[in-house]
């Protein structure tokens, strides 16, 4: 159970009281056999000051105001289920509530992000529809509440209808564009059905729990926005397993032999749970696959279930015996390392693969079974699959009857290995894969194999459909061949409708040196809505020209966001109004941003007069005292006030005033004093090194 700022000591911190039961951590707080097997109804009764708002699993069945003041709130959940997923939450939240099929949703953030609240939980009502027609099987708790608290201990948790979020998914409108929370809140909704209703019976099966959570990020992207975000997740899910296993090694899914059940939050259970479920769903079609979810939900409801209770799903379901790929892929250790090499006969019309698995590390599962649909790609634009079931060391394949001589081939024709394949293609095979397949992957393969010679292919990525190929070709146009983009790159700095790409062009045209960029600027300053392309374009303008950019600098701090902070503080000039914005900020910001903007507050005290830095350095001793404080700001406010001292003593060290040994003889006691009072373990270890 957290408190946060329970004395109220740190008035830019709202005072909560919430829980993380996940793994077996709520027996601190209520008696409980505190393991993932066990299965309870539960009944919790509040009683809180009453201007507080209170949240729990299950319904509000009661809110009772007491004569002292309080009100007695209860929480009543009639469904069972795990220890872990029992919670409350306690604060001066801002709450709406709507209806979704009778089933009330409730979105509770903190008061200053009220007016955004519904639009940092934007699609809510369509994933909860979306997840109850793919499964067939409706959500099936009494209430969906999804709830963002301050200094979360993780990224958020699927508690048992009360969701809870940190506080770096609070985004005002203007920075969810292009930025969205789908992905994190797909994956905590799709634990309602993986997770909460249907439970890994220990640790050892969490992936399945976090790897169908996973994959509904992937189900939800290529629903709402198309395949190409879909499989850039599934890209990103796989640099994310792969680069886990480069550093600390491979285990099996189904891991019997952790030391530590923290150690199963890892890119297995998450990254290739998901990885794993989306072979399975291609290898048996998306009907018998969402068929065999179903018989899985219905038949485990809320119950605890292992590894074998999946696989029997989809066994009863698709009446074939698939021992092969759980035990490859669940039970087994590591994914296939593959070489393919192609011989094309072009008397013949003969495609030759040879199929390499030779090279997969020791200690991986010996030979993977790897059902592939290899893709050929012809120059007048038309492809055939060929599906063939990849099931020795060294395999050979033959294509027969080819209609004409291939432009290219990809061996996983249509993106679905979890695999390190390496193909033996030229330079001119990759450009034509990049030209010629439809697939995300497939472009970004080829492109970065051929990004030493691909000026030729610029212009097709920079009219790619999708955003990111977009900035790959940006990206791909060197300093020295800007100017004949100059045009194309000023429209798309201000039209292209992702943000992104904005951004991207106008970085790229901020690189030549012969380019003025002060009157694009300030178009985009007048009339951008996305935060990431401003800050460029205001970074450039303070540096270029502050005076222009003075107008646009107290347009910005209106608005007070966080995401610009660091950029503002960095152009900004040593007035009374930006001092009182900069003092307020290091105070208030949230810590998704916050490590930016104390690097702006550096630079913009570096070289100021000693009247400001000795006001300043009073505000970062009470933001490094306050007992209550979050930890990273207190680390930021210390740091800044060593570098404060470092730059006195630097520049005074041939001959230093005596106000500036005054001041560095201050610094020193504000810096003593910081680190005498402080009691946190990790900050005291942060501090032992300040002399």
């Amino acid at each position: 159970m957290f408190f946060i700022n329970p004395t109220g000591s740190d008035p830019d911190s709202p005072t909560q009281i919430w829980t993380q039961g996940e793994t077996q951590n709520n027996s601190r707080w209520f008696p409980t056999f505190d393991s993932p097997n066990e299965r309870f109804a539960q009944e919790i009764a509040l009683t809180v000051e009453d201007k507080f708002v209170t949240l729990s699993n299950g319904k509000k069945i009661s809110s009772v105001k007491n004569i002292d003041g309080t009100r007695t709130d209860i929480w009543k959940q009639e469904k069972p289920h795990a220890p872990y997923l029992t919670m409350i939450a306690v604060g001066d939240f801002h709450e709406e509530i709507e209806d979704w099929k009778g089933i009330p949703l409730h979105y509770m953030v903190e008061k200053a992000w009220s007016k955004d609240a519904k639009k940092i939980f934007n699609n809510t009502p369509e994933m909860l529809s979306f997840f109850s027609e793919k499964l067939k099987y409706p959500f099936p708790w009494d209430k969906y509440a999804q709830i963002v608290v301050k200094d979360f201990v993780s990224g958020a948790m699927e508690n048992t209808g009360a969701v809870v979020f940190g506080d770096f998914i609070q985004k005002t409108s203007r920075e969810l564009i292009d930025n969205d929370n789908d992905y994190i809140i797909a994956h905590e909704m799709m634990h309602h059905w993986f997770g909460d209703l249907v439970t890994c019976e220990d640790w050892s099966n969490l992936t399945l729990n976090e790897g169908f959570a996973n994959y509904a990020e992937y189900l939800w992207f290529e629903h709402k926005y198309g395949k190409d975000r879909a499989e850039y997740h599934r890209m990103n899910e796989m640099n994310g397993y792969f680069s886990q296993v480069f550093g600390s090694g491979a285990h099996p899914l189904i891991n019997y032999y952790y030391e530590d059940e923290q150690q199963m939050f890892d890119a297995h259970s998450y990254n290739k749970g998901g990885l794993v479920l989306h072979m399975l769903r291609n290898y048996l079609g998306d009907e018998a696959f969402f068929a065999s979810l179903n018989k899985y939900l219905n038949d485990n409801a809320f119950t605890a279930v292992e590894v074998d209770e999946l696989r029997m799903a989809f066994e009863d379901t698709v009446g074939e015996d698939l021992h092969w790929f759980f035990d490859q892929w669940f039970l087994g250790n590591g994914h296939p390392n593959v070489d393919v090499t192609y011989t094309y006969n072009d008397e013949n019309k003969v495609l030759l693969i040879e199929v390499d698995q030779s090279k997969t590390p020791d200690g991986f599962h010996k030979l993977f079974k790897l059902p592939v649909d290899i893709a050929v790609y012809y120059e007048d634009g038309s492809m055939e699959y060929f599906p063939v079931m990849i099931n020795e060391v060294k395999q050979r394949v033959l294509l027969e009857n080819l209609k004409a001589k291939p432009a290219t081939y990809v061996f996983d024709g249509k993106n679905v290995l979890l695999a390190l394949i390496n193909e033996n293609k030229t330079k001119e095979q990759y450009k034509a894969q990049f030209r010629l397949s439809p697939n995300f992957m497939d472009k970004m393969v080829a492109f970065t194999s051929t990004n030493d010679g691909n000026v030729d292919l610029i212009e097709k990525a920079l009219n790619d459909k999708f955003y990111l190929i977009r900035t790959m070709g940006i990206n791909a146009i060197s300093d020295s061949l800007t100017s004949p983009y100059i045009p194309i790159l000023q429209s798309m700095s201000f039209s292209d409708p992702h943000s992104e790409v904005r951004r991207e062009a106008l970085i790229k045209l901020l690189n030549n040196e012969d380019y003025d960029p002060t009157q694009l600027c300030q178009r985009i300053l007048d009339g951008e809505l996305a935060y990431p392309v401003i800050n460029i374009a205001l970074e450039a303008l303070g540096h270029i020209d502050n005076d222009r950019a003075i107008p646009y600098i107290e347009k910005f701090k209106k608005e007070d966001s966080d995401y610009l902070a660091g950029t503002l503080a960095g152009i900004m000039k040593a007035d009374t109004s930006n001092i009182n914005y900069l003092e307020k900020k290091a105070k208030s910001i949230g810590i998704t941003n916050m490590f930016e903007f104390y690097t702006g507050y550096q630079e913009f005290l570096a070289g100021k007069e000693l009247w400001l830095l000795e006001r300043t350095a009073g505000i970062l001793e009470k933001i490094a005292t306050t007992r209550d404080g979050n930890i990273y700001r207190k680390y930021l406010g210390t740091v800044t006030i060593l570098k404060m001292a470092e730059e006195v003593a630097s520049r005074n060290k041939d001959g230093a005033s005596a106000s500036d040994s005054l001041f560095l003889i201050k610094l020193k006691g504000l810096l003593t004093n910081i680190v005498s009072q402080e009691t946190d373990p990790i900050l005291i270890e942060k501090y032992s090194g300040i002399k």
